[in-house]
């Protein structure tokens, strides 16, 4: 059974979202070398955030808190991003969380007990479209397409590194810590 998020929950979760957006979308401009940008070691938690709330809430609930997010995070995104970029990832954000929301609910309702699937299956599989997408939005036609692929190639083995690494954060604050409040009810 989800929970019903108030509006309050709603704007409060869109906001952390907005927050999570704006600061990705400054720190991707910074290289930490050839093939990894600062932004893939922030933007991770977006979709940990959007397991959890979907392990814990509906799905339409979930998919309003993305949206929200997205229009709060559209005017700081332009004034700390290059347009491009701004661009770019608000519209990958968009559409991959909301395909994470997706497959998450897809592999949650046909493996009801395998928690770390859902978590890790909506995960990896939309960030390889959404890391795909933005650096070709971003950056083609600016940079060289093998400085592209080798982008991609190095933000996305991160994200699937982090997103392994999420899991027991994933099973902490959607399982463990709902179990336990199910349990006192």
């Amino acid at each position: 059974m989800s929970n019903k998020l108030s509006n309050r929950q709603i704007y409060s979760y869109a906001g952390g979202f907005a927050l999570i957006i704006v600061l990705a979308n400054f720190t991707v401009q910074f290289p930490i070398n050839s093939w990894l940008t600062y932004g893939a070691l922030m933007y991770p938690l977006s979709f940990l955030a959007t397991d959890i709330l979907s392990e814990k809430y509906s799905k339409k609930d979930t998919l309003k808190v993305v949206r929200v997010g997205v229009l709060l995070a559209i005017i700081p995104t332009i004034l700390v991003a290059d347009g491009r970029i701004a661009f770019a990832s608000i519209t990958t954000f968009f559409l991959t969380q909301q395909l994470d929301v997706l497959i998450f609910y897809a592999l949650k309702k046909r493996y009801l007990s395998l928690w770390w699937l859902r978590n890790n299956g909506s995960t990896i599989t939309s960030q390889f479209f959404d890391t795909t997408l933005f650096f070709f939005l971003a950056f083609g036609g600016v940079m060289p397409f093998e400085t592209i692929v080798k982008l991609i190639i190095g933000d996305y083995l991160v994200k699937v590194v982090l997103a392994l690494l999420d899991t027991p954060f994933f099973y902490l604050f959607a399982i463990k810590l709902q179990n336990r409040s199910i349990n006192k009810t």
